[in-house]
């Protein structure tokens, strides 16, 4: 089987003055359909930039970066937000709702980028809100929401355009542990019932038993488990 993501020695260096920092250490990696990976490390290891890489989000100082066998490594900026809006959903640790917005609203946003006609926007986001147990909430602004139901609002508006891949960057981090596996639980549910891709980062070393692989990263290097 092809991997739907491959990495080949790929770092990512920063320059500070005359200094470099390489927080990404030549790092080879495949990630395969249907793949629930959790890549597991302390804060400063490098693995949120390595998510950015895996998702098209940031490029690679040194190396290549394949999605479905295509190079994606020098890409311009313009060509990798039309393959995050069609392949990737996103997820993130501080929400990113926008707090004028209902979660109706804020579901709706990627949709924009895209020729949708709106009706249609609306409906699937209304089912998608239903299906993560927010029916009653679609048109509650985020101060109104508790953490759990933001983070829910959050993975439906990761859902929306029907990516096959879904990242999550700390997707427990602002919530309780209760609510933490529930999320977890919703992540894996999409990987076992809609066969999407799932790649989350975290620190938290309980939630390494719901992916399928673990792939651990300490100072840019990585070990797979």
């Amino acid at each position: 089987m092809k991997p739907l993501i491959k990495l080949e020695k790929v770092s990512k260096i920063y320059s500070l003055g005359k200094m470099e920092l390489k927080v990404v250490k030549d790092v080879s990696l495949e990630v395969f359909k249907r793949d629930f990976m959790i890549i597991l490390g302390p804060s400063g290891s490098g693995k949120s930039t390595l998510l950015h890489l895996i998702s098209c989000l940031d490029t690679p100082t040194k190396g290549k970066i394949y999605l479905e066998q295509k190079d994606v490594s020098t890409l311009s900026e313009n060509e990798l937000a039309e393959i995050r809006g069609k392949k990737i959903g996103f997820v993130f640790q501080q929400f990113n709702l926008l707090g004028h917005l209902t979660a109706l609203q804020n579901v709706i946003i990627p949709t924009l980028f895209r020729a949708n006609i709106r009706k249609d926007k609306e409906e699937k986001a209304k089912e998608i809100l239903s299906s993560l147990g927010l029916k009653e909430r679609v048109d509650h602004r985020p101060s109104e929401l508790s953490g759990g139901e933001k983070q829910r609002v959050a993975i439906a508006r990761a859902l929306i355009n029907d990516p096959e891949i879904i990242v999550a960057d700390e997707p427990t981090g602002n919530v309780g542990s209760k609510v933490g596996i529930h999320i977890m639980e919703i992540l894996k549910d999409l990987n076992e019932r809609e066969g999407r891709t799932i790649i989350v980062v975290t620190h938290d070393r309980e939630l390494q038993g719901f992916g399928k692989r673990t792939i651990e990263i300490k100072d840019g290097e990585i070990d797979e488990k």
